[in-house]
């Protein structure tokens, strides 16, 4: 594997996706895009809708094979991988569209969540430390059908965190929340990332990408078109005229 270029060090990083192409038929919804993230990073991943973002969380993730590239995580090759092997070897990933199993409690949830990596008792000491990290402990008996949107965003979460990762991939997990919903996510995935869990997000909130991420990288029909601080992203004239239409640096 190939030595990381991340700005200040010269060891491998965390996640490495090279040179990644997915196509469908004659679309190539991801156009060579590499990136790296670094352990311990906050990477905002942006663009605008149809840009390649989710397509690109597939491929790292093992629900796309790429068509051609390669992804390394923790200094192993995983695109060949499924992602249940990928999830097993401490890449975890959210979904944009939540889903819950409606007959299930969510103590229940995340107790299966958690058997990726424990036995049985175990996991449900793991599930019930999880619902209360992400604020669902006073729910754990409730079936999952019953839960709010915000519930079943946390839940969400929740199952990633449960499987014990290294690394979690969110794909807009805050989308549909209040402000205050807002400010509590971005308090957890702060709070995730001080216990040693680096991530890689998906948001079109650009007030919390700005805020919360250490970097940004910037997808733009399919090609990465730019990458760096929240600060010089927000600036650069090409994010502006393509997704930001402003200068957030003057808001």
């Amino acid at each position: 594997m190939p030595q990381s270029n991340l700005a200040g060090g010269s060891s491998v990083p965390l996640l490495r996706a090279e040179n990644i192409d997915v196509q469908f038929g004659g679309l190539k919804a991801v156009d060579d895009v590499s990136l790296d993230v670094a352990a311990g990073e906050i990477v905002g991943l942006i663009g605008p809708n149809g840009a390649g973002k989710t397509t690109l969380f597939q491929a790292i993730s093992g629900f796309v094979k790429p068509n051609r590239g390669t992804v390394w995580f923790d200094g192993a090759r995983i695109d060949g991988l499924g992602p249940v092997e990928i999830c097993r070897a401490g890449l975890a990933r959210t979904f944009q569209i939540v889903e819950v199993f409606p007959t299930l409690t969510v103590a229940e949830t995340l107790t299966a969540a958690a058997l990726f990596r424990v036995k049985m008792a175990e996991a449900k000491k793991v599930a019930a430390e999880v619902a209360h990290l992400v604020g669902l402990g006073a729910k754990q008996h409730v079936l999952c059908r019953h839960l709010t949107l915000p519930d079943q965003k946390a839940l969400e979460v929740g199952k990633a965190i449960a499987t014990r990762p290294r690394m979690i991939l969110l794909d807009e997990v805050m989308a549909g929340l209040r402000p205050s919903e807002v400010t509590t996510v971005m308090a957890l995935i702060r709070s995730l990332r001080d216990k040693g869990i680096t991530f890689l997000l998906v948001e079109h909130l650009m007030e919390v990408v700005m805020t919360i991420s250490d970097r940004v990288v910037v997808l733009g029909s399919g090609r990465k078109i730019a990458e760096g601080r929240p600060e010089e992203v927000a600036a650069n004239q090409q994010v502006i005229d393509i997704y930001l239409g402003e200068d957030l640096t003057r808001a």
